[in-house]
């Protein structure tokens, strides 16, 4: 793929009409290095959109200024004036029809026309077109190239940071985690084009005093405007562990220690996918939430179907920005999260969508494939095989998540008790029962059921108690309160009975999760007589 440095080589060779990818915040940041090149060339520099009615002239001082042309036809201007030399740079002249995706016929032949005439001139006039996403029809692929204009690498926005640390004297609130607080800036400000890191810390400065300030400020925008896009960055999850599943847990220790920079000395890289498998409350998504925790690395979550526009233009444009984040981001690492992924490709073998999603999982095939960023692609599935097989090969493992089994029980009741009732404890007759009429359950309502146990309890304070007493007034309950909870909803298990016992007996395609039950709640005790 062709990037905008290699532009200088293309104008060389004589290239009359280019492509350039680039968010529009970048709009200076384009104009500048071009002006650099017209000057060397002892060409004028000209401007134009449909927000302008003549074209401007990008002037020694850095600064767009009137010309004497009048230009609201854009190409068929170009067209009309042969006689004028520069480097003409137009934006949005060359994307398809917002409603149907279609590319005009009449832009198709207008750009076929001046790829031909420009180059034919004796007088030296570039064609250089500006849009966020280009995607130029077969015919005219051969004529025009497509350079992108790509996110700023790490290196770049260290540069850029340390010359504003400089610049403003910014201060952290302890000086020792100065080191600390300045590169947590670098990783916040991936993933932003460098134009809009510009405009955005002229903001921000006027309101942040500290570095925290300014960490904090950064990390609000991406947030907002990731969210405008249907793509989150992921919290903390409320619970420290997903209990019970050990052998998950060694594989995300392993992938952790592939992310040191001693692993490429050694041709090791991180992994590029996992596929957590298995029926829905599993805590599938609580290991991925977690994974990204273990890893000390952020985690994005995205809809797979949410990416999706309203035309297939739109949606591989989506696409192709959200992975382009994604690898700046993915620099130190980072934790890209599809939940309920295999949703996305229900009837992806039909062609009642245009093909769209094939060409969708087409890009994300070729994306993981090629990619070399430290990005773990962790997807949560109920049916593996809605998912392309061609998409699956691509991930390093299938993990399949499983109802806990007993001792996996007991740690997720533990593990959920601490939170409510932090010194509850119940004796041997009384876990076997709990563990007993929880059989079916998943972790999800375990969890359920036992929040649902402490605000009963709560419940029942307030009927004793003042409201002076509530909040210093524990919560008591007995093993009885909890069952009480658990005779009170149908777990899905036996609601959706066929359709969980379908995953699991799939599950020999996979690696498990946890490891057989070694626990003292291994094997209940026989019976004899009464209960």
């Amino acid at each position: 793929m062709l990037q905008l440095q290699d532009l200088p080589t293309l104008l060389d060779q004589g290239q009359a009409v280019i492509a350039i990818a680039t968010p529009f915040t970048e709009r200076f940041k384009i104009l500048e290095f071009l002006h650099k090149l017209a000057c060397v060339r002892e060409l004028p520099l000209y401007f134009w959109n449909q927000g302008y009615s003549q074209l401007r002239k990008f002037d020694d001082s850095l600064r767009l200024s009137e010309s004497d042309y009048i230009c609201t036809s854009g190409l068929d201007w170009l067209l009309k004036n042969p006689d004028i030399p520069g480097i003409f740079v137009f934006e949005g002249v060359i994307s398809p029809d917002t409603v149907t995706g279609i590319f005009p016929q009449s832009t198709k032949i207008m750009l076929s026309n001046l790829a031909y005439e420009l180059r034919a001139n004796y007088i030296p006039r570039f064609l250089l077109c500006l849009e966020s996403y280009v995607e130029l029809p077969v015919e005219l692929a051969p004529l025009i190239p497509v350079l992108i204009n790509p996110l700023p690498t790490a290196i770049a926005v260290r540069t850029f940071v340390r010359n504003l640390w400089d610049k403003q004297s910014l201060k952290a609130h302890a000086p020792r985690t100065v080191h600390h607080q300045f590169e947590t800036l670098v990783r916040t400000c991936l993933g932003l084009p460098m134009g809009e890191l510009e405009t955005l810390f002229s903001h921000l400065l006027g309101f942040s005093q500290t570095i925290e300030e300014l960490i904090d400020g950064v990390l609000a925008y991406k947030k907002g405007k990731l969210k405008n896009q249907g793509i989150e960055f992921i919290s903390e999850p409320d619970v420290p562990q997903a209990a019970g599943l050990d052998l998950l847990e060694d594989i995300l220790e392993r992938a952790t220690v592939l992310l040191k920079p001693e692993a490429k000395n050694h041709n090791l890289s991180f992994p590029k996918g996992m596929i957590l498998w298995g029926p829905p409350g599993t805590g599938k998504s609580l290991s991925a939430k977690l994974a990204a925790k273990k890893m000390g690395v952020p985690m994005v979550a995205a809809d797979w179907a949410g990416l999706r526009g309203t035309t297939a233009y739109e949606s591989r444009k989506n696409l192709r920005e959200f992975l382009q984040f994604c690898d700046a981001n993915g620099e130190y690492g980072l934790v890209l999260y599809f939940d309920d992924f295999d949703k996305g490709f229900a009837g992806f073998d039909s062609d009642n969508d245009g093909g769209v999603s094939r060409q969708l999982a087409g890009k994300l095939l070729t994306w993981m494939q090629e990619r070399t960023s430290q990005v773990l692609v962790m997807a949560t599935v109920n049916r593996l095989e809605f998912l392309p097989p061609e998409l699956v090969r691509r991930f390093d493992e299938i993990i399949f998540v499983d109802l806990p089994h007993a001792g996996a029980r007991y740690e997720i009741f533990k593990l959920h008790l601490a939170k409510y009732f932090p010194e509850l404890d119940f004796n041997e007759k009384d876990w076997l029962r709990l563990l007993r009429e929880t059989k079916l359950l998943t972790p999800a309502e375990i969890a359920l059921m036992v929040r649902k146990t402490a605000e009963n309890a709560f419940y029942r304070n307030t009927q004793d108690s003042s409201n002076s007493e509530l909040g210093e007034k524990p919560l008591i309950v007995t093993a009885r309160d909890f069952l009480e909870v658990r005779s009170h909803f149908t777990p899905s298990m036996i609601r959706e009975e066929d359709k969980i016992v379908e995953i699991r007996n799939k599950a020999v395609y996979a690696r498990p999760a946890a490891s057989p039950d070694t626990s003292r709640w291994a094997k209940e005790p026989e019976v004899l007589f009464g209960d």
